[in-house]
């Protein structure tokens, strides 16, 4: 929802900032039809990240409906859509006004903005806060202090602009810590740092507004919390911190919210099998009426039962962010959808909202994080899968790393051994001194690393899009490479 008040060319540039640095070439026509503009723009926009970014890109390339571009891998993405997000009038203007400035002149002065832009950006501002019911009849916006959190942690997390979020040494290194124990207990989690930077950032927000409010939750919710093995290891792990994090209970129950809602990884197959039967038993199994609309997204879509653990792997983050009503405001990369994929969320969406009303809840749901599930959805219904195999694959997310399993499964040559090892990193498997012997490794293009291969090692970039092409041509060099 958030995006939709962001200024266009801001959000066009930052889409199109993720898909380059992911997937290293885009087509501009494709891009035109997703941001729903003509090529031109599409052109302006590339120029405008050519100029922004020339320390930080390695080669630029363009033909008259491709961009292929190479970015130095010393800059991570998140650092070069902050540097993008903060030429966002809108974003700084909210945070200043959530902090406590409505003093409209002030802030016109602070952020250099005419008097016209300001009062602009101002009926933007309640134009947003009409549109969740944040104004009330004498014209005030009172926003929810969850609600409020979260809102400023996603301008946090989307800008890099932290006057909202004080940093306190000492409460970053305690939640490193409690992050650290959580891992350490359940079924050996990795966070990756984008997740764990979100982590540590909400509880530093939640010890700075514990002092200056207080953040409540139903019971129901807090019900659903304390039957899950996450809730009571933070509430153990507490209590081993050498500094206090959490004011008090309320606050316990807002620190679950950030662990719940974030994303994660494990290098063994077994525990991640072990981990995500004990989440989906907790979030999903426990609840008839969540099992059933898992049960009416795979029915309406046409979803394989071959395809039900990918299904269930798909839609399990996306229920967990609703706890609390508080996946309205996630951060997230930006996701968009082609004609074909928009069919499929507005069924979805229809699916939402109708069981959202006969279960009568209050969640608001987040549209980036339903077209997230959607383009997952689309990958299932469209390919079903016959046989197993094996080799190494190279996967930012569990989820990919079964996707592309059972693809390699299904249209390799029967020679081949997928590894139950899951690999987050090239560089963890490209080692030839690990790996005697010849092999092919498939890595997930935002991870792909050029001239890592070797005499022993095949390297192939692929996505979930491309992984069947990918297929092909490993099955065209498998038997040459064998030999050689």
């Amino acid at each position: 929802m958030l995006e939709r008040y962001i200024e266009k060319n801001i959000f066009r540039q930052v889409y199109l900032c993720q898909q380059l640095y992911q997937k290293k070439e885009i087509t501009l026509q494709t891009m035109g039809e997703r941001l729903n503009v003509c090529t031109p723009t599409i052109s302006n926009d590339l120029d405008v990240l050519r100029e922004s970014f020339a320390q930080e890109i390695i080669s630029f390339e363009r033909t008259r409906n491709t961009c292929k571009v190479f970015f130095d891998p010393a800059y991570p993405l998140l650092e070069l859509t902050q540097r993008i997000y903060r030429r966002s009038d809108f974003l700084r203007v909210l945070n200043d006004f959530l902090i406590g400035n409505t003093h409209w002149s002030e802030i016109a002065v602070k952020e250099f903005l005419s008097t016209s832009k300001i009062y602009q950006i101002r009926a933007n501002i309640f134009d947003f806060a009409k549109e969740l019911g944040y104004v009330s009849s004498k014209q005030e916006i009172k926003l929810p202090e969850k609600d409020l959190r979260y809102l400023l942690l996603a301008i946090a997390r989307y800008t890099g602009e932290r006057s909202a979020v004080p940093f306190n040494k000492m409460i970053a290194s305690a939640a490193e810590e409690l992050i650290g124990y959580v891992e350490d207990h359940f079924f050996a989690r990795d966070y990756p740092k984008s997740e764990r930077e979100i982590i540590v950032l909400g509880i530093q927000l939640s010890s700075h507004r514990a002092r200056k409010a207080a953040i409540a939750f139903s019971t129901k919710d807090k019900t659903c919390a304390q039957q899950t093995p996450l809730f009571k290891l933070l509430r153990e792990g507490m209590k081993n911190l050498n500094s206090t994090i959490c004011a008090n209970e309320e606050e316990l129950f807002f620190i679950y919210s950030l662990f719940n809602a974030r994303n994660y990884l494990c290098n063994n197959l077994e525990l991640l099998q072990k981990d995500f039967e004990v989440v989906y038993q907790n979030h999903i199994q426990r609840y008839p009426e969540i099992e059933n609309l898992l049960l009416e997204l795979r029915s309406s879509l046409n979803i394989s039962i071959e395809n039900e653990l990918l299904l269930k792997k798909a839609f399990l983050p996306f229920i967990r962010s609703t706890w609390g009503d508080m996946q309205l405001f996630q951060p997230d990369l930006i996701y968009l959808l082609d004609q074909d994929q928009q069919m499929i969320y507005q069924k979805v969406h229809s699916i939402l909202e109708t069981w959202s009303a006969t279960c009568q809840t209050t969640i608001h749901w987040n549209d980036n994080l339903i077209r997230k599930m959607t383009l997952t959805l689309d990958l299932l219904s469209r390919n079903t899968f016959d046989e197993k195999i094996e080799l190494y694959i190279v996967a930012a997310s569990d989820f990919n790393f079964l996707y592309y399993r059972k693809q390699l499964e299904a249209l390799l040559d029967d020679h081949f051994l997928i590894s139950t090892m899951i690999y987050n990193s090239l560089n963890e498997v490209v080692d030839d001194t690990f790996f005697c012997s010849r092999r092919i490794i498939v890595c997930d293009t935002a991870l792909y690393q050029t001239d890592l291969g070797s005499e022993n090692t095949l390297i192939f970039p692929a996505s979930l899009n491309s992984i069947d092409k990918t297929c092909i041509e490993i099955n065209q060099l498998a038997r040459p490479y064998e030999k050689a």
